[in-house]
């Protein structure tokens, strides 16, 4: 439990900075980006996930982002009722004239404790290297305008010291997870502390500007309404230094067939990132395959710039469960 007091206690703590993280309106299909505790916490033993979000697509230089993950349940001979698993995430992000981008690789671990038949508490770590990179080439400066026109030829006048640099970074979580027998019913509720190192961020010598703590808290849920329908809601709020997002809604699970290993789901939703935009899910679940696709409409002063236009995000998840024997072990029941 002392492990349990120590990630408390860093989920309390947070700096002030200039640098933010990338996000995905579809937080609850990007587990291991929202929290490091939610590693092995799905029905299976391997699980791949994949997030895309292209977003302001109306303006003249877009946002891309980029997340994949890869995570491998372990040792479950001997962990017959608990959970043990690790994996790597990866995220790509690249935003403007200056292609200034985000290159960030992580090992993700995570391990639960079953506290009953229907209770489980996780805790997770990641640990990994960032790098930021910028591109000056298409970039122009004041000094370049040479009192009637803009000349390209002139200096810049500019110095950038640095155009790239790597550094370590640091996340650790916790989580809850309810779920009854029935795979239908299920809480998750946590916190996670990201860049508890407050790595360096600035293109210049100038160890000052730091990567802001990010304290995020994170709640999704599903429960049967019908033989065949499911309401998921689920809520993110997160902040890093100075900034805060919140985000929330539902989706609605419409189960076309139940049947065990030819399970087929329609899902659809509407959610709401507070003051800054309106997004619409639909997706499909077959057997151990999930596809999400969302489009963000903004909402926020920005309109003037993207005429309320968002942003389109996939997402796509695949579990793989190997086959056991009748007399194997049983594996931890997080389904």
């Amino acid at each position: 439990m002392k492990l349990l007091s120590y990630i408390s206690i860093l989920l309390l703590l947070s700096l002030q900075s200039l640098a933010q993280d990338i996000h995905f309106s579809q937080f609850y299909n990007a587990p291991l980006q929202t929290n490091p505790a939610l590693t092995g916490i799905f029905g299976g033993d391997v699980r791949f996930v994949g997030n895309f979000r292209h977003q302001w697509a109306s303006v003249p230089v877009p946002y891309t982002t980029f997340n994949g993950s890869f995570e491998h349940k372990l040792l479950p001979e001997l962990l017959e009722k608990n959970n043990f698993a690790a994996g790597i995430m990866f995220n790509q992000d690249q935003a403007g004239d200056s292609k200034l981008s985000l290159t960030n690789i992580m090992a993700t671990a995570a391990y639960a404790q079953r506290m009953d038949d229907n209770n489980f508490l996780s805790v997770g770590f990641q640990l990994g290297v960032g790098q930021r990179r910028i591109n000056t080439n298409d970039l122009t400066f004041d000094s370049q305008y040479n009192g009637d026109i803009f000349d390209p030829n002139l200096p810049a006048q500019e110095t950038i010291s640095i155009s790239s640099f790597v550094y370590p970074d640091m996340n650790v979580g916790i989580n809850w997870r309810f779920q009854l027998p029935n795979f239908r019913t299920w809480v998750n509720a946590g916190a996670s502390l990201a860049h508890i190192n407050t790595p360096r961020q600035s293109f210049f010598e100038n160890n000052d500007v730091r990567l802001a703590r990010k304290l995020a808290f994170v709640t999704d849920i599903s429960f049967p309404v019908s033989a065949k329908l499911d309401v998921q809601p689920a809520a993110l709020y997160q902040r890093q230094g100075t900034y805060q997002e919140f985000v929330y809604g539902a989706n609605i699970k419409y189960h076309m067939n139940q049947k065990k290993g030819s399970e087929i789901g329609l899902l659809v939703g509407a959610w709401n990132r507070w003051a800054d935009a309106l997004g619409f899910f639909v997706g499909m679940d077959y057997t151990t395959l999930s596809v999400g696709l969302s489009y963000d409409v903004n909402i926020s002063p920005f309109t003037v710039a993207t005429n309320g236009n968002g942003g389109p995000e996939l997402s796509v998840i695949y579990t793989i469960t190997k086959v056991k024997s009748m007399n194997a072990y049983k594996s931890c029941p997080i389904f």
